[in-house]
């Protein structure tokens, strides 16, 4: 990845969660030079009222030790363990782009929704904490899956239910795939 393609994730990135104070990543010189290239950022804003701005919102960049690749053991094995599962289920998919970042996006809610906290049997406890807690406060939740007769469609519906449903499969199989591989690392941990 460039630093300019990562500069324009990191748009994106702030534009969805809103502007963070840090930011952990490995050496790669790509987050090196996106650093600087973000602080020329914010010296070359010259209006007083975007720099008190970004002052008091600056980003603090932290990095774990050079050729220590084992300090992001944590997330560096969640990302591998999500790679799998995407290269497996969606493999030789033909999907359109628009396609392909809905099912993305839809992966990232299902992945941002999962409980890092006990699971109370008793409906009246408390509802587990999620990682969607810290960024929106709430789950995150999608469309529920519609049941549809096919009896009831014709041409550009049908193609349209045809698609949907490709992608629910995909979306199911991801689920299925990534949760026996998160369950068995948090038994490793």
């Amino acid at each position: 990845m460039s630093t300019e393609q990562f500069l324009l994730a990191f748009r994106r990135f702030i534009s969805r969660r809103g502007l963070c104070s840090t930011i952990y990543s490995d050496n790669a010189k790509t987050f090196k030079r996106a650093e600087l290239e973000l602080k020329n950022f914010w010296r070359c804003m010259l209006h007083p009222s975007v720099q008190d701005l970004f002052s008091t919102h600056g980003i603090t960049w932290k990095y774990i030790v050079e050729k220590g690749a084992w300090w992001g053991g944590f997330w560096e094995r969640h990302f591998r363990t999500i790679k799998t599962c995407l290269r497996k289920i969606i493999g030789r998919s033909s999907l359109s782009l628009n396609e392909l970042e809905t099912v993305f996006i839809e992966i990232e809610a299902m992945i941002n929704s999962r409980p890092i906290t006990y699971i109370y049997d008793d409906p009246s406890e408390p509802s587990p904490l999620t990682p969607a807690h810290f960024l929106i406060g709430k789950r995150l939740l999608s469309l529920p899956v519609t049941r549809v007769s096919r009896e009831d469609l014709t041409g550009s519906r049908l193609s349209l239910l045809k698609r949907y449903r490709h992608q629910q499969n995909l979306l199911n199989q991801f689920w299925n795939r990534w949760r026996k591989h998160y369950l068995l690392s948090l038994r490793s941990i």
